[in-house]
């Protein structure tokens, strides 16, 4: 995907102002004033105990990680941002409120190039099925967006490197089994190995578990200054996370009503 599929989103969220509920535990006036800019996308909620002098609309809560699963399936709001809620919280509170498995994709900009990499979670993607439910769920995930995904799988070395570790072996091993398995049932797949480099234009990129994925996309947020819109979860109501180390939420918000728009 290119850098126009980052515009149609923004078009999306501008004209359909779907009520988006972010979290936010403490914040300062800056954080808040922050969200200012958002308003271009969203209707803005704030759940949780934002100043006082905040002009945002604020439902107060002291435990906001709840009450945002709460008010999505109450329906009370058109979707949800993690905002600065913990994680752990939000995604135990998320999972018991929807009886789902949490799954990510994170939606990164590089200049020219749009892609989304998962697993992210540090606790996902150990297994082949949660891998395999990964990529076909994203995949139907792009495809209401209109887009025919390419997919790239990463593991832990070459082809050329069989033989080296167990380790290796076993990833390579596993690269090979789903990039098959995804293109039987109609999913263009490749194999990369760990060649990482090689993924460049296509859409959804699949790292060898959760903790390298976090990793690839933290890198990538954190050293080298790539645009982040959050991870939206795999499910029916529409949940994006969203790194607590962001400057704004801007983003995840505009994705999050460009979601609605579909629904």
């Amino acid at each position: 995907m290119d850098s126009k599929f980052i515009r149609s989103l923004e078009d999306r969220a501008r004209n359909n102002q779907a009520r988006i509920g972010i979290g936010i535990g403490k914040a300062d006036a800056k954080l808040i004033t922050s969200l200012q800019s958002a308003k271009e996308y969203a209707n803005l909620v704030v759940i949780g105990n934002p100043p006082s002098h905040s002009d945002i609309d604020c439902i107060q809560s002291d435990e906001p990680w709840k009450k945002i699963s709460e008010l999505l399936a109450d329906g009370e709001i058109d979707g949800a941002v993690r905002g600065n809620l913990p994680a752990s919280k939000t995604m135990k509170a998320l999972a018991s409120q929807f009886n789902i498995k949490i799954r990510r994709l994170a939606l990164i900009e590089l200049p020219g190039w749009a892609f989304f990499i998962g697993p992210v979670g540090i606790d996902e993607g150990d297994a082949i099925s949660d891998k395999m439910e990964l990529i076909l769920e994203g995949a139907n995930y792009l495809q209401l967006f209109g887009v025919s995904p390419i997919v790239s799988i990463l593991s832990g070395g070459r082809m050329e490197d069989l033989g080296r570790s167990e380790r290796v072996d076993r990833s390579l091993a596993e690269g090979e089994f789903i990039a098959a398995r995804a293109s039987e049932v109609g999913i263009r797949t490749i194999h990369r190995g760990i060649l990482i480099e090689k993924c460049r234009g296509d859409d959804m990129i699949l790292a060898p578990d959760g903790v390298s994925g976090n990793l690839i996309f933290r890198t990538l947020l954190l050293l080298c200054n790539a645009n982040s819109m959050g991870a939206p979860v795999l499910m029916d109501k529409i949940f994006v996370d969203s790194s607590r180390a962001r400057g704004n939420f801007d983003g995840p918000i505009m994705l999050a009503s460009a979601m609605a728009s579909l629904k």
